[in-house]
């Protein structure tokens, strides 16, 4: 592992963990991004590990913080995530290929964000699909049973937003690196400012 990704694999540790504090300026404020058409239906998956049985490839393990342009955090938080799967698909009744769906997938799942703001994911990295080749989450924060937020988060190693996100001026607030943490798991580490 070369010195950069050590240093981000320490970092996105210590921030998941609460021991590495956040910048205390004032930040921008995460912009908004579309919904997009597969937003889930049904009974919600009220776990933050979206898979469920044997990985078919690699894990994502993605989270970050909530916090307020002050940087203290939102605790309490829900952050509500959905996103296609490595073969581009989503679990939802619009996107043809239904037959196609991964059986160990959940596709949807939430977290609540602990008292440092801290939210984590257990899921894999989004597949692209024609309509959209740009990967992507997309993500939904909620606090008191309000939704305060909607956007997407994108991955600066996959292409980034390549064009595609509701603001382009502002797609540098929505992507984020992808760190190898070892052969089977990558991680992503994401600030939500609300």
């Amino acid at each position: 592992m070369n010195r950069r990704r050590l240093v981000q694999t320490a970092v996105v540790a210590g921030v998941l963990s609460g021991t590495v504090p956040l910048a205390s300026s004032e930040r921008a404020r995460t912009p908004r991004d579309f919904t997009g058409p597969f937003y889930p239906r049904g009974p919600r998956n009220r776990t933050s590990n979206l898979i469920v049985g044997e990985p078919r490839t690699d894990v994502l393990n993605f989270g970050g913080r909530v916090v307020t342009p002050g940087g203290a955090p939102y605790a309490g938080a829900l952050v509500d995530i959905w996103h296609a799967d490595p073969n581009g698909r989503y679990k939802h009744p619009r996107d043809r290929g239904q037959q196609e769906l991964l059986e160990e997938f959940l596709y949807w799942g939430e977290a609540v964000a602990d008292a440092n703001g801290t939210f984590a994911f257990r899921t894999y990295v989004p597949g692209r699909y024609a309509a959209r080749p740009a990967q992507h989450i997309h993500y939904k924060v909620w606090f008191e049973r309000k939704e305060i937020l909607t956007s997407q988060v994108y991955f600066d190693e996959l292409g980034g937003a390549k064009g595609l996100a509701r603001s382009s001026e502002a797609a540098a607030l929505q992507t984020v690196n992808l760190v190898r943490e070892d052969d089977d798991n990558l991680a992503a580490l994401l600030d939500i400012v609300i």
